[in-house]
């Protein structure tokens, strides 16, 4: 039987490579939401152009848009018999925040924490909120937020941090609530991209970030996810234990690379929490947020 997905902001970027490859390299018929109709069409011509028996079914929609999204919701739930996974990736902070890399927070205008929050935290929330139920039918399924190392240190902007530390601890207390009824939740968290937005150096490719997704939905068994219920995972961690990488990455040396540069987050991440720890020290905010960083984000410009 073929498993159905429903994956946000799937015009671009994570979305977008999450949406292929699970259409493409493990057949799921998913339906792909965004505002964007030309590239959600776009990318149902890409997918039906590859021979498999996977495809996309596109949906234009806001997600700041609540009755909007009751309807998709209800559409996506009597169509079909189940839903086996939701990928909470649409998120418009990049956009809001960028226009004003080197400010500090009080000389931003408030459209920059909504920005991150409503499509972003919000949107997530409502939109699991929404789908569980056709989940908790069948007794199984799995939500994945998509997050960012932003969510446990210091990372261009107020919003964007408390944002994905938001992100992280909604599937920790979704997994809470549903512990009992089979469906998990779990945060997945990339490096940065290479998108149409993001330009980062040996950035994480959207198929990469797709294959991470692919990974939890098809490869793990119930020890691991039940391990990793409610928990963060890295993109790269999934990499080593499920056996993929990107395209170019012939030998594995890039996945080697980013192991070895996620080593100093996974040490913070067994520390407290900085906001609960008096040891540690403030961040230089300057160091991610000024003009310069801001280049690493281009098609947010």
């Amino acid at each position: 039987m073929t498993k159905i997905a429903v994956v946000t902001g799937a015009s671009r970027g994570f979305g977008r490579g999450i949406a292929f490859v699970l259409a493409t390299e493990a057949n799921y018929k998913v339906y792909v939401t965004a505002r964007n109709k030309v590239a959600l069409t776009k990318l149902k011509e890409e997918v039906d152009s590859i021979e498999g028996s996977g495809e996309v079914v596109p949906f234009v929609l806001d997600q700041s848009d609540d009755d909007a999204v009751m309807a998709f919701a209800k559409n996506v739930s009597a169509s079909e018999d189940k839903i086996d996974l939701l990928v909470n990736s649409a998120y418009g902070g990049l956009m809001a925040m960028t226009p004003h890399f080197g400010k500090p927070f009080w000389e931003k205008p408030i459209s920059v924490f909504d920005g991150s929050m409503d499509v972003g935290v919000r949107s997530s929330y409502v939109m699991s909120k929404l789908l569980v139920p056709k989940m908790l039918k069948e007794g199984n399924g799995l939500i994945v937020q998509i997050s960012s190392y932003g969510g446990f240190v210091y990372f261009c902007d107020v919003a964007y941090g408390v944002a994905h530390a938001a992100m992280d601890r909604l599937s920790f207390d979704m997994a809470a609530e549903l512990r009992d009824y089979g469906v998990k939740a779990i945060t997945l968290h990339p490096g940065g991209g290479q998108t149409e937005i993001t330009s980062f150096p040996d950035g994480e490719s959207p198929k990469y970030v797709g294959r991470a997704v692919m990974s939890l939905a098809e490869q793990a068994d119930d020890d691991f996810l039940s391990k990793a219920n409610g928990r963060t995972l890295f993109t790269v961690d999934l990499a080593k234990e499920f056996g993929f990488k990107e395209d170019h990455d012939i030998d594995g040396a890039l996945n080697e690379a980013r192991l070895e540069s996620s080593k100093p987050f996974k040490e913070l991440m067994e520390k407290p929490l900085c906001q609960y720890d008096l040891k540690a020290s403030l961040p230089n905010y300057t160091d991610t947020n000024n003009e310069g960083f801001a280049d690493l984000f281009p098609g947010a410009k």
